[in-house]
């Protein structure tokens, strides 16, 4: 137990914690994958979700749908459903990482630990999500022959009922107040819960109670994580020039890789993905050439 909280408590290098970042979010692609369920089922779900939410006068889903569907916006929202999620996510921990190292492994045992309740509720409650109902002028449903078919092949179809999309945004905004409260950046920070609700809802994804499961499961994995590490350790360290660009270098490189189609790396659609790779790149060496902050070699332990 006393190597395990040492662990927990150990901030390794900028790095090593975004490819431990990246390694959780990966096995959190595949354990879902043999969780899906039924569309038949699902869609039952579906039903039960919006019933509940009309009884709560929660059920916005329509009226949203029906103000993106067929606007300027629909493109867009789609396009940031696909693109925004993780070059935000790993430049908030990166940006973490290296300013605030005494607080950063409290973060990522919150980040880590949310996935566990989370894959909890989407194994028990398969949930379709809003495009596949036609009642929301969306739709049709696929067959239960049909779920992984093209570009779902790795995904969970029927996981709808915990968004990580909502609860990644609102982590960002409260971990952004919680340690940048003088920071126009952490107060523009607060206005990312509500974009991304926007997005999700808007392009059929995920329903109201979804964002609120999905705030569930870190307010659960940061009661957790209180209880792991007890007192956080206030900030020792100051913060040095350039740790903004180095993080958001770190952003366009997670960005670049989630936009390249592997499968056809030659194609023009990948030249995107490789120009945002290389100011990723870019920012990263600048920041290393100008010995503004040592990313690779700093390794700083919370107190035990």
């Amino acid at each position: 137990m006393a190597s395990l909280r040492k662990a927990l408590r150990s901030c390794y290098s900028v790095e090593a914690e975004l490819a431990i970042a990246g390694l959780v979010l990966l096995a959190w692609q595949v354990l879902r994958i043999p969780l899906e369920g039924r569309v038949g089922v699902s869609l039952d779900h579906a039903g039960d979700v919006l019933r509940l939410e009309h009884a709560l006068s929660l059920d916005v889903e329509a009226s949203i749908i029906d103000r993106v569907s067929g606007s300027e916006l629909d493109p867009a929202l789609a396009w940031m459903y696909r693109n925004i999620h993780l070059p935000v996510l790993f430049t908030f921990l990166a940006a973490v990482r290296l300013s605030r190292p005494s607080q950063y492994p409290f973060v990522r045992t919150v980040f880590v630990l949310s996935f566990i309740p989370a894959l909890a509720v989407i194994w028990m409650f398969p949930l379709a999500p809003p495009r596949w109902l036609t009642e929301l002028g969306l739709g049709p449903a696929p067959a239960d022959s049909e779920l992984g078919a093209g570009g779902a092949l790795f995904h969970n179809e029927t996981a709808a009922a915990a968004s990580q999309h909502f609860g990644f945004a609102l982590f960002v905004a409260v971990v952004s107040l919680w340690l940048f409260p003088r920071s126009r950046i952490a107060w523009a920070a607060a206005a990312y819960p509500a974009l991304v609700f926007l997005i999700i809802v808007g392009t059929g994804n995920h329903y109201v109670l979804d964002c609120v499961v999905g705030t569930l499961t870190f307010a659960l994995a940061a009661v957790v994580a209180l209880v792991l590490h007890g007192a956080v350790p206030k900030q020792s360290v100051a913060v040095q020039p350039g740790a903004g660009i180095a993080a958001i270098g770190y952003g366009l490189i997670a960005g670049g890789l989630v936009t390249l189609h592997l499968t056809a790396l030659t194609s023009w659609t990948n030249v995107a993905g490789v120009l945002e790779l290389v100011a990723g790149v870019f920012a990263v060496a600048s920041s290393r050439l100008e010995s503004i902050e040592p990313l690779a070699d700093e390794r700083s332990t919370g107190s035990t």
